[in-house]
């Protein structure tokens, strides 16, 4: 630690007053006043309790060893006849979020989307009540806050946006589903395009996933082709390179800005709950942990320039 006399502080400013506040600054900045200490204050763990199987045996699950957030993307072709194989396979693969396309359900009430969620956790949705079929749910962590997003109006395909405040900052996710039964027309990249611009301008990290019905893996098909250009015109990347449909084709995608890749991108084969598998990306959500810099300093006006234990008025 540099210290300073009177006498040198006096050398500083040139004058009998303090340093001046350009002498001051550049002490601060090269810590040759006292250099500063910095205190890392480490976050504080989310722990929850959940059954390690389907059972009623429970475990203790601390996140705070591992910040990737583990997100699931599933077409469940409806959870009216799969919802406790669902829960269960969210609990088995220790998924934060599961993200579901063709939920068939009818009503934010539905029975089956509360079968679907394990303990600890809760669903935001929207079904489809035109026809049957459609609906998506993102059933995650019932101790993170979601807040629902709003997107464009959208008629070639559904999507719901939610903010999930995490342990580990916030994220952004997107289910989109886009019934495979319809033509693809321009309107589809069209709406795509109208709510990739309300993504872009989001301050956190955002993941789009979901059902496409695009095979993706075949760029030399023209709507392959427009949807890889689309993505990169908007600077983002396409992360799933292996069939997730019986028939081997890439429909089910995970799309992320550029700058934040999954650490890990895990496909389960189809079949297993439906003829689509399950995708699970692992994105490495981590919030840099608040830095405290401590600066102890002396107070310029209690200086005794004079060298004597007595303050000016003081005795």
């Amino acid at each position: 630690m540099l210290t300073y006399t009177p006498a040198e502080l006096l050398a500083l400013s040139g004058d009998r007053r303090p340093p001046q506040r350009a002498v001051r600054k550049k002490l601060f900045t090269f810590r040759l006043w006292r250099p500063a200490r910095q205190r890392v204050r480490p976050r504080r763990g989310l722990t929850t309790t959940m059954p390690t199987t389907c059972s009623s045996t429970t475990r203790s699950a601390d996140l705070s060893g591992d910040t990737a957030i583990a997100i699931g993307w599933l077409n469940a072709q409806s959870l009216r006849n799969k919802a406790d194989t669902v829960k269960c396979g969210i609990i088995e693969r220790s998924l934060d979020v599961l993200a579901v396309t063709e939920t068939w359900h009818t009503a934010s009430d539905d029975n089956c989307l509360r079968l679907a969620a394990p303990p600890g956790f809760a669903v935001a949705e929207v079904a489809r009540t035109s026809r049957r079929g459609g609906g998506l749910a993102v059933i995650y962590r019932q101790a993170w806050k979601c807040a629902r997003l709003p997107v464009p109006t959208c008629g070639s395909f559904e999507v719901i946006a939610v903010r999930l405040t995490t342990d580990n900052g916030p994220l952004v996710v997107v289910n989109l589903y886009r019934p495979g039964s319809d033509r693809i027309t321009p309107l589809f990249f069209d709406e795509l395009s109208a709510v990739l611009e309300t993504l872009v301008i989001q301050p956190f990290p955002v993941v789009i996933g979901g059902d496409f019905n695009i095979a993706s893996q075949d760029l030399s098909d023209p709507a392959a082709r427009h949807l890889d250009e689309l993505l990169t015109s908007f600077n983002m990347t396409q992360h799933v390179h292996q069939p997730t449909h019986t028939r081997g084709n890439t429909l089910d995608l995970v799309v992320t800005p550029a700058h934040f890749n999954p650490v890990d991108i895990e496909v389960y084969p189809a079949g297993m709950f439906s003829d689509h598998a399950l995708v699970v990306s692992r994105l490495p959500l981590a919030i840099e942990a608040a830095v405290v810099a401590e600066r102890l300093v002396r107070g310029w006006r209690r200086v005794d320039r004079g060298g004597s234990a007595t303050r000016t008025g003081r005795r």
